[in-house]
């Protein structure tokens, strides 16, 4: 999205998703009862460089390890995992441990940032809850050949129906048509009881359905999520920072994981940045990442709100609520006109761009904090 590609380039890494294989996303289509009722055409000449797009994640993480490889103080190690936080006698997080293919390794650290994710292990160890929100639920992903329009265009379909599960689908970086069916949480063994793949397109229209059943040899996958969504109330303890998913995670509507995360980034670097140019102070550290936490909750509140707002349609089309029967009646009727698709994109603004400002305000090269 726009906010997350802004962050990357208030990085300095804004060439780094331009070099990455990807595609623009060309428009918004959206199925009711395997109708389309809304095409909404993204304004991606408008955008330029911050239109929205899909991206291989592996060849952009590639890239900016090739990129910060360019400062002296920073090391990748590969194959190795997170084992568990060092302690000092106080209590304090001075260090991790960590399991390498040769053996366990410890490695000091005047902070231990956590960034891995919704089921974050650094977390759990160092005792920080996550308040739970009730949206939980399943997701069930699996890839299929692109559609014969996938040479020319990029579609990001949503498609509900009355009584069955919502199906997201859109061709991808690799011209694969990456599908995601939606479930309430513990829907995953009904959903693969059974012929699963007619389970997962009984959503779509009927030319989506057929080409991905007359695929199915091809098909890869399925792949099982299961989508945890929550906050922590807090991000931080002595000595560690939890940032991204470990610190709230999002629910995948709209893409916002991976564009908070980065968005954290350049909030935490202003904060920890100042600090890394005399010997740590581990007050000044904690209160910096306190600081993080207050500056971008706001942000992540309002984001998770929002997305709840946009996943209630596809509830209400699983249980055939009135309110489905009504904006099944209005999108019909609206869905044609060039203002209410205008109205559609601008009601996800926040979502598409954020609602704060986020600006990397200093240098980072040559950074001391370990």
């Amino acid at each position: 999205m726009p906010l997350g590609i802004d962050a990357l380039h208030e990085l300095g890494l804004g060439e780094v998703l331009a070099a990455v294989p990807g595609r623009a996303v060309s428009s918004w289509r959206i199925h009711i009862d395997g109708e389309e009722v809304f095409r909404i055409p993204e304004p991606v000449a408008e955008l330029g460089e911050r239109a929205f797009r899909v991206a291989s994640p592996a060849a952009l993480l590639e890239r900016i390890i090739d990129a910060a490889r360019e400062h002296p103080g920073f090391s990748y190690h590969p194959g190795t995992r997170f084992a568990a936080p060092v302690h000092d006698a106080s209590g304090r997080v001075v260090g991790v441990r960590a399991v390498q293919p040769d053996g366990e390794t410890e490695w000091p650290a005047d902070l231990v940032v956590g960034c891995d994710g919704r089921g974050s292990s650094v977390r759990q160890h160092c005792g920080l809850q996550l308040t739970r929100s009730a949206e939980d639920y399943d997701v069930l992903w699996f890839k299929s050949p692109g559609p014969p329009t996938a040479e020319a265009r990029t579609d990001f379909h949503i498609m509900i129906a009355r009584g069955r599960h919502p199906l997201v689908a859109y061709t991808s970086w690799d011209d694969q048509l990456q599908c995601g069916l939606i479930m309430p949480k513990g829907g995953l063994a009904e959903a693969l009881r059974g012929d699963w793949l007619h389970t997962a397109v009984q959503s779509a229209p009927g030319w989506l359905a057929e080409h991905v059943l007359t695929h199915r040899g091809q098909v890869d996958g399925p792949i099982r999520l299961t989508v945890l969504v929550g906050f922590a109330p807090t991000w931080s303890v002595p000595g560690v920072l939890l940032l991204g998913d470990a610190a709230h995670p999002m629910s995948p509507v709209r893409a916002q994981g991976i564009n908070l995360a980065l968005r954290d980034v350049v909030v935490a670097a202003n904060h920890l940045v100042p600090l890394a140019t005399a010997p740590a102070d581990p007050p000044a550290v904690d209160a910096a990442c306190r600081a993080v936490q207050a500056e971008r909750e706001p942000e992540i509140r309002r984001a998770q709100q929002l997305q709840r707002r946009e996943a209630r349609g596809q509830g209400d089309a699983r249980a055939a609520t009135w309110r489905y029967a009504l904006a099944r009646r209005g999108a019909r009727a609206l869905g044609r006109y060039g203002w209410a698709q205008r109205a559609w994109l601008a009601r996800q603004r926040e979502l598409r761009f954020g609602s704060a400002e986020v600006r990397l305000d200093v240098a980072v090269a040559g950074a001391g904090l370990r």
